[in-house]
């Protein structure tokens, strides 16, 4: 699946739960489609609804750049897929 841009950046996952902490991610760069927020250490991406059905908090996600992952949590659905949370293991 093509990883849609259109709209504005995420809110960051904490931001969505902490109304206090309210901020977007920014643009990975180099990489479309991929989200960052470094106060957070926390990555977001677009993926197809069937995939994210399939995964839960704590399951591996291969991380854009090749290393491993896991998932944080699901987002709304945004660009005919769903957003997806997630972060380096470790």
């Amino acid at each position: 699946m093509e990883q849609a841009t259109s709209g504005p950046n995420p809110l960051c996952e904490v931001g969505r739960t902490h109304p206090r902490d309210r901020h977007r991610m920014k643009p990975v760069e180099g990489q479309s489609g991929v989200w960052e927020c470094s106060r957070h250490d926390m990555l977001a991406t677009i993926v197809d609804k069937e995939r994210a059905d399939a995964l839960d908090r704590g399951d591996p996600f291969p991380m854009h750049d090749g290393r491993e992952g896991v998932v944080v949590r699901h987002g709304d659905e945004r660009g005919g897929g769903v957003l997806l949370y997630y972060r380096y293991e470790g």
